[in-house]
């Protein structure tokens, strides 16, 4: 007793050999960047504000929100060459803010009244 088994047909898929490779633009090293930038920790915020192309690498300037983040890309390979993230720097934030006013102002307006009444007790 032997059994037949009936194969079907499959028809061959046919691939490229050479797979076909997008052009690589402002848009696509920006979603490399900050995707790289989340994968490696940086969990806020990201804003880019820059994108550049001297030579074969793109250059991704990313705000994040205490630090600054640029990273380079090769054109060719898609591969992350290098990346800085440094700490903002706090010379566009002013000192003198409505803010920083106001809490020696509350400070010394409650010193002025308990020394008022400090007094006031003494002489009676």
């Amino acid at each position: 007793m032997s059994e037949t088994v009936a194969q079907e047909a499959v028809p061959g898929v046919l691939t490229s050999a050479v797979p076909q490779v997008k052009e690589l633009n402002a848009e696509a090293v920006t979603g490399m960047a900050t995707g790289f930038l989340k994968r490696i920790g940086h969990k806020g915020t990201l804003k880019p504000k820059r994108v550049s192309l001297e030579e074969n690498l793109y250059t991704v300037e990313v705000e994040l929100k205490k630090f600054s983040a640029t990273i380079k890309v090769d054109k060719e390979t898609r591969q992350i060459k290098e990346y800085d993230v440094q700490p903002k720097s706090e010379e566009s934030s002013s000192m003198l803010t409505p803010k920083n006013l106001m809490i020696p102002f509350i400070v010394s307006s409650i010193v002025c009244v308990g020394m008022y009444f400090c007094f006031k007790l003494m002489v009676l």
